[in-house]
């Protein structure tokens, strides 16, 4: 009995490392490409070590491709819509779990409901409306539509409902405001929600494609998912550059699910018990 056990955790073993191996594969790829010129690249048989590292790939990108601009740009948009996102998400998630009021239930059910209604469709009619607005070619165009999340929403009111009334009622008789409820009670034993749902907030606008492409317009306000697909307009594509590019886009996330990795797997296991 405990001989086949062993044989079946190393026949687990094996089978994890190659799925491992599959899924590193791209990434593998793509960082031996971004220091190999064009020729390379496409050289048969693959070569996986350059014969000779091209790090001027990433030195021109911001020297000539003004990426510096592209990331700063990237990174205000992320923590801002970010943290927009977390407040306002976390407000009407409070309100639906700990409020009563006229049209809850149908109020948070065409909430759910939207879950359901692709970016695509909209885009025509928020387009005409930020136009109206005169935010076309402006980071604050891309950051406004995110600012609610009928994702970010539910998963705020499934950590709420788990607040003790008890806790907000006494709260309330001894004067507290409803606001500074949110902010001296609510919103501390939220942290760990925060901080997983954050992260799934920053990664989803550090890498907001469709949306920045529809209505960023200069090169000054480009986000990098859209600077990268701008390195394709030229007649010849620059390959190296673009996997150069893409390395430099994967950093941040790295680093963030990297340092707040206890964070995301806490709240994650958190909002699923007390969901």
């Amino acid at each position: 009995m405990r001989k086949q056990h062993k044989t079946l955790s190393i026949v687990m073993l094996l089978v994890f490392l190659a799925l491992a191996a599959v899924f590193m594969f791209p990434f593998v790829w793509m960082l031996s490409s971004s220091l190999k010129d064009k020729s390379q690249i496409f050289a048969s048989p693959p070569v996986w070590i350059p014969h000779t590292f091209h790090w001027e790939n990433f030195t021109q990108l911001f020297t000539e491709r003004h990426f510096g601009a592209v990331i700063l740009n990237s990174l205000f948009t992320a923590v801002t819509g970010t943290v927009g996102a977390l407040f306002f998400c976390s407000l009407a998630g409070f309100a639906f779990a700990k409020y009563r009021f006229r049209g809850k239930g149908l109020l948070f059910g065409l909430v759910l409901a939207s879950l359901m209604i692709p970016m695509e469709s909209s885009l025509v009619p928020l387009f005409v409306i930020y136009r109206e607005l005169g935010l076309i070619d402006q980071l604050w165009g891309v950051i406004l539509p995110r600012l609610t999340s009928a994702f970010g929403i539910f998963y705020m009111r499934q950590y709420c409902m788990s607040i003790e009334n008890e806790l907000l009622e006494a709260a309330r008789m001894d004067g507290c405001s409803e606001n500074r409820i949110y902010f001296r009670i609510v919103a501390p034993i939220l942290i760990p929600a925060f901080a997983s749902l954050g992260i799934i907030f920053f990664v989803e606008e550090w890498n907001n494609f469709l949306w920045p492409t529809v209505i960023l317009r200069s090169e000054d306000h480009l986000t990098i998912a859209v600077a990268i697909r701008a390195l394709q307009s030229g007649v010849r594509t620059p390959y190296n550059l673009i996997m150069s590019g893409s390395v430099i886009s994967v950093l941040p996330m790295l680093a963030v699910i990297f340092i707040f990795q206890k964070q995301i797997f806490a709240g994650l296991t958190d909002g699923t018990v007390k969901g």
